[in-house]
């Protein structure tokens, strides 16, 4: 058994994938913030988005792109099924209220 098979046994459980699956796109909305919104405090962001609607779109999505790279390599390369889960419910968890914001 070779070491990535080891360690990919070791990650392959649900609680990292809801872990990572939660923490991802949190560090991404913040370095998304910082890169494109970084002249604008956390209070002007959120206002900004509640009455700009159209700004929504990028700030929200964006940060559950890692989440579907990490689902990539989770799922169709290295097999992780009990990770990918995790990851999975996690990512549903935070685009459910994301898609309903996005609709109001």
């Amino acid at each position: 058994m070779s070491f990535s098979d080891k360690f990919g046994k070791k990650l392959d459980k649900t609680k990292i994938g809801v872990l990572l699956g939660a923490i991802l796109p949190i560090i991404a909305f913040f370095l998304f913030w910082q890169i494109k919104y970084g002249n604008k405090s956390f209070e002007q962001l959120y206002y900004y988005m509640a009455y700009h609607s159209g700004n929504r779109n990028d700030l929200l999505i964006f940060p559950l792109i890692p989440n579907l790279v990490l689902f990539y390599f989770t799922n169709f390369q290295w097999r992780w099924d009990k990770m990918t889960f995790g990851l999975v419910a996690a990512t549903l968890t935070l685009a459910v209220p994301i898609v309903i914001s996005l609709i109001w």
